[in-house]
């Protein structure tokens, strides 16, 4: 399958036909809007291709309904993630008609995908050393989130790597800041760790915390990696997709990169409106 599908939770406002919902759903998100269009005629009829599909509807004993709308892929730009959302996940959540809707997972093809992570599970387990026992890999934050210096930092860091963890990351909130520089921290926290692998003989990643602007972030992640970075970290809703998808197409970058969902709540936490983890995830 060419074609993009994603799968919607929504209640329609009272005395609003259900498949008359979801219908709206899918022409604001392909080739309508709320009104009638004069430019769409018999001589621009071939827009029609875009128009998409309501595939399914289904309803729920809380008074909703599940739908599958099916996005052609000529609607897409490959590549460009910010266009996908903005196609799934756009005005629809503002429709007047409906009470809520919620995007629940979307079935992504493989023409539309990307490459994928350069590490995967896979590759994490050859760095840290888990492709016999394939046990669940363990990871900390440092605590307190903010506030340590570099060198108390560092010592987090390596008295949790002597217990045996996998991964060690910075807080989410925790960038370059005066009271602790990401260089000093970076440089500390790898001379820890080295020093813990010598006494246990086992690499400990650390994902050091890279969120910046998107005009910024890749030269910044270029200098981490080579102060010694072997793991990167950036919170991909307040960075911006852009800017994970910048980082992993750049070369150079041939650390795996921790994605941290910091205000994911924002979308996630109403069961029935907003966006659900899964499909953040999968266009990750």
């Amino acid at each position: 399958m060419k074609d993009l599908l994603a799968t919607y939770y929504f209640r329609p406002k009272e005395g609003v036909d259900a498949a008359y919902a979801a219908n709206a759903i899918r022409e604001e998100q392909t080739t309508g809007t709320w009104t009638d269009l004069s430019t769409v005629n018999e001589e621009t009829a071939y827009v029609h291709a875009l128009d998409g599909s309501v595939e399914d509807l289904v309803e729920l004993p809380d008074g909703g309904y599940l739908t599958k709308i099916c996005f052609p892929h000529e609607i897409f730009e490959k590549g460009n993630i910010p266009q996908y959302l903005s196609v799934i996940a756009g005005n629809l959540f503002g429709l007047g008609k409906l009470e809520a809707v919620r995007l629940l997972d979307i079935d992504l093809p493989e023409n539309l995908a990307g490459c994928g992570p350069k590490f995967g599970i896979d590759g994490i387990r050859k760095i840290v050393g888990t492709e016999v026992s394939c046990r669940p890999h363990i990871g900390t934050i440092i605590k307190p989130k903010v506030g340590l210096n570099p060198k108390d930092t560092a010592q987090v860091a390596y008295e949790a790597a002597l217990g045996g963890l996998d991964l060690i990351k910075d807080d989410e909130t925790l960038t370059n800041q005066t009271f602790c520089p990401l260089f000093d921290r970076l440089e500390a926290v790898m001379d820890a760790l080295d020093r813990a692998k010598d006494e246990t003989g086992k690499q400990v990643l650390y994902a050091v915390n890279v969120t910046t602007g998107g005009d910024r972030i890749v030269e910044l992640a270029h200098k981490a990696v080579s102060a010694g970075a072997n793991m990167l970290m950036v919170d991909v809703l307040t960075a911006g997709f852009s800017a994970i998808q910048a980082l992993a197409e750049a070369p150079g970058i041939n650390v795996p990169i921790h994605v941290h969902r910091t205000m994911h709540g924002a979308l996630t936490r109403n069961p029935h409106h907003g966006i659900a983890m899964r499909p953040i995830a999968k266009l990750v």
